[in-house]
């Protein structure tokens, strides 16, 4: 996806129309049984998603942009909370399709006996395309990982395909699908492995703002798979995800 703006614009057009159709692939193909023995759990995935433009004559003309996500996760047969994100950021519009980022993460995490602290920098970039009534974003994200269960920086990358279309009769009404993977780019001694390490796969519905909002909803099924080589055996979440945004 790095290479995607080189692509001259008759196979631009060829490359959407193979994404269109590798994302409903994977929809339809991705499950427990798609990637072998899994260790099956459920969750509630809640999230808070904000952008904008910040105040000020000369940062309007620069077209500097601010970020701010934040994540509450719960899990387990009890649906006990295990995971809180809070991701702020800053970039800058380079055009109307595309977009630089960087910013700073802190993740606590809690699972059983112990709870792992993570401090997390990023960088990403994001780049829009139309093809009809259907948008699609493409958001590539690099990490350098400080995870408090051991001494060594993780590098990891992170590729998101996102697809969006208004319904036929209901355009305040969308379908969302989105595909994102993950790569782990050097080992750790807290236990990451080079190569591939999760896939989260989401499909859903979203609601636009009424008039003037700058308020937008989501909620739809998220399945998540996650490679755990220490045992063998993946680890496969079936998540309930509803997404809040607001863009002022």
């Amino acid at each position: 996806m790095f290479l995607f703006c080189c692509i001259p614009n008759s196979a631009r057009s060829l490359s959407l129309n193979w994404l269109s159709g590798t994302l409903v692939f994977i929809l339809c193909t991705t499950g427990p049984s798609a990637f072998g023995q899994a260790v099956v759990d459920e969750g509630i995935w809640t999230a808070y998603f904000s952008q904008g433009e910040f105040n000020g004559p000369r940062l309007q003309s620069d077209n500097s942009l601010w970020w701010l996500d934040a994540h509450w996760r719960y899990s387990g047969d009890e649906f006990l909370f295990t995971q809180g994100i809070i991701r702020p950021g800053i970039g800058k519009r380079l055009n109307d399709k595309n977009s630089i980022w960087a910013g700073y993460a802190w993740i606590g995490e809690r699972i059983p006996d112990f709870d792992i602290h993570e401090n997390r920098f990023w960088q990403q970039w994001i780049t829009t395309r139309q093809r009809g009534d259907v948008s699609f974003q493409f958001r590539s994200r690099l990490e350098q990982r400080f995870v408090s269960a051991g001494a060594q920086v993780g590098w990891r990358f992170r590729q998101l395909v996102r697809a969006q279309k208004p319904l036929k009769h209901h355009p305040d009404l969308l379908w969302v699908a989105w595909d994102e993977i993950f790569f782990h780019l050097r080992d750790t001694d807290w236990g990451a492995v080079t190569g591939y390490n999760q896939n989260r796969v989401f499909v859903g519905m979203g609601r636009m703002p009424h008039k003037r909002s700058p308020w937008r909803t989501e909620i739809g099924y998220l399945y998540q798979q996650i490679d755990v080589p220490e045992d063998g055996a993946d680890l496969s979440n079936h998540i309930l995800s509803v997404n809040f945004y607001f863009n002022p």
